[in-house]
């Protein structure tokens, strides 16, 4: 296992996070399902696509979208799990380093606990590396997917296709679904897996449709790429009731029509979720589409929130927190932490206290994420530089986000107050409130509430 390598710089500041806490730590909800139901006697194929590692939304804006817990809540929103089938079109985490390869695995139990028939490979879950998908295959109790990615003797790394049966209105009827990935993505897979060729997704599927067509009445491609190219393989095939693109951005698409396929696409980062309907009155055609964003309405499965907690039980066991990556300081100057500011600068410590910055990592330790890494980083003060934040037993000075969150490392200035720390800005914030986790932020509608 390689350890984690990302290495995001970190300077800037963050109000209140209102992350997904755990089943123990939230009121109690009732379950919700914000939107209508499925049309009766009908096939639903739930869709996802390019989850990029978001297990449950992070930020400081609300209401925010998406998480594995709401999407299981959905599921079981749509009646009987005999009429429904649940595939997902890969990119399931970043894949930068240990934490990814912890959180891929956690997304495929949480995938197994869903009932997920399928998951397509994208072109980041093969940064992972061939042993640690197959690892992953040996995981999933449904079919991982890649038809197009072949070894040196034409056979597949992975499954081709997986069938799964379905009793609808009283009908039987075998489902085929099969999985492949755009050639755009060749170089960058092959660099890093050379073992691995990535066919021509045309000359794959032709050779698998004669098959396809008489093993099952309904059939759904899953295609990691864009819709163009999803259209352009519906026209030439013509087999497939359902096609499942992604690439398109965080937003669905609105469902297109080539003859009798469906194009669709459900968003990245998990906000939103599809849902189509397929009704064998009309040979299983895709009859009604909808994505719903996965809203805070929707009640968290406490099942897998249970799985989140092992995800972050695993984190924590790893110390991964520990093994952050340090950076110099841009200016050679080590963090002092608010101890050593606020004395002289007491105003400017009074709109501190009463701010939701002050209190940022105890936001993280109510929902047991306060040795989560990627929500450390801009919940205390220089987690990713040398002399910065390392842990709340090391560095309790440096918890929360502080004054040289904003201002940079200033021990020199706390030694010596004729070395000015720069002055900080919009520039200080945007490496934290980034438009996933903070989609409201406007600094000078903030600024107003913490200015000094």
């Amino acid at each position: 296992m390689k350890p984690a390598t990302r290495t995001l710089a970190f300077v800037g500041v963050v109000l209140p996070c209102s992350l997904l806490a755990f089943a123990a730590a939230r009121p109690p909800q009732q379950p919700v399902a914000p939107t209508a139901g499925p049309p009766p006697g009908t096939l639903q194929i739930v869709i996802s696509t390019e989850l990029n590692g978001n297990i449950t939304p992070c930020g400081c804006s609300k209401p925010m979208l998406g998480g594995l817990p709401r999407r299981a809540s959905f599921l079981k929103s749509l009646g009987p799990v005999g009429s429904q089938i649940a595939v997902d079109n890969g990119d399931l985490t970043e894949s930068m380093g240990r934490q990814d390869e912890l959180k891929a695995e956690t997304i495929v139990e949480a995938f197994n606990t869903m009932r997920y028939a399928a998951i397509n490979l994208g072109e980041k879950d093969f940064r992972l590396g061939m042993p640690y998908l197959q690892s992953l295959r040996a995981r999933f109790k449904g079919g991982l997917l890649c038809a197009n990615a072949r070894k040196a003797d034409g056979s597949p790394h992975f499954q081709e296709t997986t069938s799964v049966d379905r009793e609808v209105a009283g009908r039987k009827v075998k489902v085929t679904v099969v999985g492949v990935l755009s050639e755009q993505f060749k170089a960058q897979i092959t660099a890093i897996n050379p073992e691995v060729q990535i066919e021509d997704p045309t000359t794959t599927l032709e050779r698998l449709k004669p098959e396809l067509v008489s093993a099952s009445e309904v059939r759904i491609l899953l295609y990691h790429g864009s819709r163009s190219e999803a259209e352009a393989l519906a026209d030439r095939l013509g087999c497939f009731q359902l096609v499942v693109c992604g690439h398109e951005g965080d937003h669905p698409l609105e469902l297109k029509r080539n003859g009798a396929t469906a194009i669709a696409c459900s968003g990245q980062d998990g906000k939103y979720i599809g849902r189509a309907s397929l009704d064998p009155a009309s040979r299983w055609e895709v009859t009604e589409a909808r994505f719903p964003p996965l809203v805070p309405e929707f009640t968290d499965d406490p099942g897998i929130l249970a799985v989140k907690a092992s995800y972050l039980e695993r984190v924590a066991a790893e110390d991964l927190l520990g093994k952050v990556p340090k950076l110099p300081t841009t200016n050679g100057d080590r963090f002092a932490g608010n101890a050593s500011c606020l004395p002289c600068h007491a105003a400017a410590a009074e709109v501190w206290r009463k701010s939701g910055h002050a209190h940022a990592i105890a936001t993280l330790a109510k929902v047991q994420e306060d040795r989560d890494p990627e929500c450390v980083r801009c919940h205390v003060v220089g987690l990713d530089h040398v002399s910065g934040f390392a842990s709340r037993m090391k560095t309790p000075q440096l918890e929360n986000v502080g004054c040289e969150s904003c201002h940079g490392p200033a021990a020199k200035h706390a030694a010596n107050p004729s070395l000015k720390p720069p002055k900080a800005g919009a520039a200080s914030c945007s490496p934290c409130h980034v438009p996933q986790h903070s989609p409201k932020f406007d600094f000078p509608m903030f600024w107003e509430k913490i200015k000094h």
